[in-house]
């Protein structure tokens, strides 16, 4: 009486395991989140001189922070990759910091980061709920179109001093851009105020850093009036920041771009010294002497970057300021820090007209 049976529960059998075969796949097709096909983003470290050799303020004010914004305006958390007909992008990954007589302690200014990235791509894919092409692109619009609630948001980045809105007033300003969008206005009461709190979290956080920096800049305190201008303690803090990026993801570049006169000059630096650039290239026999004893005072101090890591630096200002350099001994500052920067691992290192072309593609 049992033989009957046992065709149909082979059938069973198949079937159970055709379901369970199309349930791994969609699992892992859930898996494959938007913030995972983000496309790889460059870290740029803007590094500004605050020893007066350069003019900090325009140079925060006047270049880097327009350029800052204006990235921060369009779409700065990137766009995933196999997600559309849009452009792909990679997230907006900028840091500030500054030379001072200990640059090594300077304070170091995240802007906006790929943890930044991932806030914003984990919240559309929750309310997307691993969207579709069509519904990714209506959500995209709500929150970065030419209404949508970021783009409102963002706004506030545009005056100066920043206005900074309380999680309050900008979670009902943020609401109320929801409401009129194509697909956010159909969420549920709870999935909108969630939205909103992520983008105001993003959005505030955002504006308390530019805040902070601005402060910094407007009337920033170099520690010595006589030698202020420890640019090899500031690679040094790069290089540490180089190095928690690499180990977090491998595959990280980097670009840092430095505005100073490059004249290392700290206190109780002795005239002789290898690390006293400035007497180093008025004493420098030729390019390649000046570059030899830069290459010998990089391994002196030890700075090292990632072996593998893809990393840029761009210099602006170099044998400027109140007594410049000559066109020949500028030459030789240039060759001096182009071996220090060899010595640390770097090899793509050179001028840049402007803070805010430095690190562009």
């Amino acid at each position: 009486m049992l033989s009957p049976l046992k065709p149909l529960s082979a059938w069973v059998l198949v079937l159970a395991v055709f379901v369970a075969s199309l349930t791994g796949s969609t699992a892992a097709s859930a898996k494959e989140s938007l913030v995972s096909l983000l496309p790889k983003s460059e870290r740029s470290f803007f590094v500004l001189d605050i020893s007066n050799s350069t003019n900090v303020q325009a140079n925060w004010t006047k270049s880097l922070r327009p350029s800052i914004i204006k990235k921060l305006r369009d779409e700065p958390f990137g766009y995933p990759t196999g997600r559309g007909k849009k452009e792909i992008k990679p997230p907006v990954d900028i840091f500030v910091s500054s030379i001072t007589a200990n640059s090594i302690d300077a304070p170091i200014f995240p802007v906006v980061t790929i943890d930044d990235a991932r806030k914003m791509w984990g919240l559309i894919d929750r309310i997307g709920t691993n969207p579709t092409q069509k519904r990714l692109e209506k959500i995209v619009e709500d929150i970065f179109g030419g209404d949508g609630a970021f783009t409102k948001l963002s706004e506030s980045f545009l005056k100066q001093p920043i206005s900074i809105p309380s999680m309050a007033s900008c979670k009902s300003s943020t609401l109320n851009s929801i409401s009129k969008g194509f697909f956010l206005r159909d969420l549920s009461t709870k999935e909108k105020s969630d939205s909103a709190e992520t983008i105001c979290e993003l959005g505030i956080g955002i504006s308390e850093r530019i805040k902070a920096i601005d402060a910094y800049f407007e009337n920033p305190d170099c520690g010595s009036k006589v030698a202020c201008s420890d640019v090899v303690g500031a690679i040094l803090s790069v290089s540490y920041a180089a190095a928690d990026l690499y180990e977090q993801s491998p595959k990280s570049q980097l670009c840092i771009a430095i505005a100073s006169d490059m004249l290392n000059n700290v206190p109780g630096l002795k005239k002789d010294s290898l690390l006293n650039s400035k007497a180093v290239v008025e004493s420098a026999k030729s390019i390649s002497d000046a570059k030899e004893k830069g290459l010998k005072v990089g391994q002196l101090v030890g700075i090292t970057f990632p072996k593998n890591m893809n990393i840029r630096v761009f210099v602006l200002g170099q044998g400027s300021g109140k007594k410049p350099l000559s066109l020949d001994k500028n030459a030789m500052l240039k060759a001096y820090w182009e071996g220090f920067f060899e010595s640390a691992g770097i090899k793509n290192s050179k001028p840049s007209p402007s803070l805010d072309q430095a690190c562009s593609k």
